[in-house]
This record gives C-alpha cells, structure tokens and sequence, in this order.
C-alpha cells in the first residue's frame, strides 16, 4: 500500500512515497530507507525474570523477519522508530548477541535509532550493537521521524510529514454488531502515519475511529485498508 505525501503537502515531492509493507513495516522508496518502531527485544525475559512464564523465540522471529525485509527492499538503511529494547533487566547477554548477530547479516544496512521512553531507561546502547546514530528526533523534509507523536516538534516553520511510533494502534472491524476482530495497523491523519509495533510480544491501543484517520491492518502476509470498515463499525456499535 502507498501514502503519496504529496497529497498532504503541497511541497513535498512526488517521489515522497511511503510503502506500507507486510511485516509491520515502512519503506521510503526515494531514500531507500526501512521503517519499523517498537520492537521491545527483551520484554519476554523481563517477564521471565519476574517469574512469569512466556514462552521463548518471539524476538528470534522478530529479527527474521527484520532481516527478510532488509534483504527484500534491499535498504541502505533502517530507521526504528523508538522502543527496540524493552527494559533494562531484559537486556540480558543473550538479547544483545540476538541482536548483534541480526546487525551483523545486515552489515552493509545503516542503523539508526529514535530513542524511545524504553530505551532511554536501557542507558546507554553498547557499540558493539552496531547502532550507528541515535538521537530523540530526526529532520529529513518532507518528513519528521519521532517516537511519541506530538511531544517532538519539528523545527518552527517547517512543513513536514510525521512518522512515529509509541501508541502500537490497533483497529476493531466489527461485523453484524457481534463478531469483532482486532488487529494491528497503520493508522494516519493528514500529516501523520504511526506505525504498528514491531515486535510480536508487545500489546496494543486501540485506536477509535474519528474523522480524518485512515487505517490499514498489518499483518505478516498483507496490508490492506480498513478505513471504511472502521468507520462502519464505530457507527454500528453506537
């Protein structure tokens, strides 16, 4: 699926493209650029170690999939929109090797970071991860990447386009008032696209309905627009 910026702002360039992928993930084709956000490595082994039982191999199939879609979009680079760690007692030795061997198959893959509320209790990042570059905001017209939409601006006066993460929107579509499904999605306004949470053991907001927003579930296998069946449902369930 494809946002055209241009759209949104009248100055953006027609080649200021945003492909929604499978795999809860952007990609910009101008920059070749991958986006995903809230990937929350660890989360599983900070439930461990508080003694609660989740089972293993989420952030192993998180990071396949991140691999997949580096090789696939063959991106020079990756921005993650904030949230790639969890907590700092989930970073155990075996997340840091986890992630350093996934940085080390997408060598030739710049990696920046949007630092996120959970990543700034981590501390700081070790080199060895091979984080090129992290910084709370970044500015590249048309667009503003962010972690927490509405709490970064960009600089006065520039027109931008917003790309965030943080809120891990999911949308209800309901059918015959009873059945209802929920899934993760992208979902944006006139200048703002947040994205779905990366990681599979990470839970979700759901996001309801008002003029403006469109939806887009987002699931492994596909993408597709919801927005007219959300607005369908939110007027059904009244």
């Amino acid at each position: 699926m494809r946002i055209d910026v241009a759209d949104s702002l009248p100055l953006a360039e027609s080649s200021a493209d945003i492909l929604l992928l499978p795999g809860r993930a952007a990609f910009l084709p101008a920059t070749a650029t991958l986006l995903i956000g809230d990937v929350h490595l660890g989360k599983a082994a900070t439930f461990r170690r508080a003694g609660i039982a989740v089972p293993e191999g989420s952030a192993q199939a998180d990071l396949a999939r991140l691999e997949r879609l580096v090789a696939t979009t063959k991106a020079r680079r990756l921005i993650v929109l904030g949230d790639l760690f969890h907590a700092r007692g989930g970073c155990t030795a075996q997340v840091f090797d986890e992630f350093a061997a996934t940085r080390a198959r997408i060598a030739g893959t710049e990696v920046m970071l949007i630092v996120g509320n959970h990543d700034r209790v981590i501390g700081k990042i070790p080199p060895s991860l091979g984080i090129d570059s992290c910084m709370r905001t970044h500015d590249e017209p048309p667009f503003h990447f962010v972690h927490e939409p509405a709490t970064e601006l960009p600089e006065p006066g520039r027109t931008c386009f917003t790309i965030a993460g943080h809120l891990h929107p999911t949308v209800s579509i309901t059918a015959n008032g009873r059945d209802r499904i929920t899934d993760r999605c992208f979902v944006a306004e006139e200048s703002l696209l947040v994205m779905p949470a990366f990681g599979s053991f990470t839970g979700g907001h759901r996001m309801r309905h008002v003029a403006g927003l469109r939806f887009w579930i987002a699931r492994d296998d596909g993408v597709a627009d919801v927005t007219r069946l959300a607005e369908f449902s939110a007027t059904s369930v009244r």
